[in-house]
């Protein structure tokens, strides 16, 4: 079950990667677009922009590994397991309230930016924490015990 948390773990990581670049070439999309002769006003359809529609379904994937995380930390048993997944859970909570947020008033976008990272190194500490439970084990109790036939 450690595997399964650190891989967990590391998609949240991975999620947060994926995020950070989509959103990134997203506004650079707006910014070409609008070089190019568009018009940014409440008709823009932003779904039609590939980098913030992977970015806003990115959220959701990301939410439900956070969830799954959480879920993971109740059947693994090393230290602080619940811990890491309790508040990288927290984090993406907070990351989509931040989110939501930004839309009525922008500095809050800023929020967004730096939780992103706190929710990357989060995951990432505790795919870590997992690896390092996993080491610490005894070499007979980390093998299935055979039966001598």
């Amino acid at each position: 079950m450690r595997s399964v948390f650190r891989v967990l773990a590391s998609l949240v990581a991975l999620g947060v990667l994926v995020q950070a670049a989509a959103i990134a070439f997203g506004v650079f999309r707006m910014i070409n677009d609008v070089d190019g002769g568009a018009v940014i006003d409440s008709t823009y359809d932003s779904s039609a922009n590939p980098g913030l529609a992977t970015h806003s379904m990115g959220a959701m994937v990301v939410a439900g590994l956070a969830i799954l995380l959480l879920l993971a930390s109740f059947f693994v048993r090393f230290p602080g397991a619940k811990t890491w997944a309790v508040w990288t859970f927290v984090a993406v909570l907070a990351q989509w309230a931040f989110g939501l947020l930004a839309f009525g008033a922008p500095v809050v976008g800023l929020l967004h930016g730096a939780n992103a990272l706190a929710i990357f190194l989060l995951a990432l500490l505790a795919a870590r924490a997992a690896g390092r439970a996993a080491q610490a084990l005894p070499t007979a109790a980390r093998r299935p015990a055979t039966a001598d036939a």
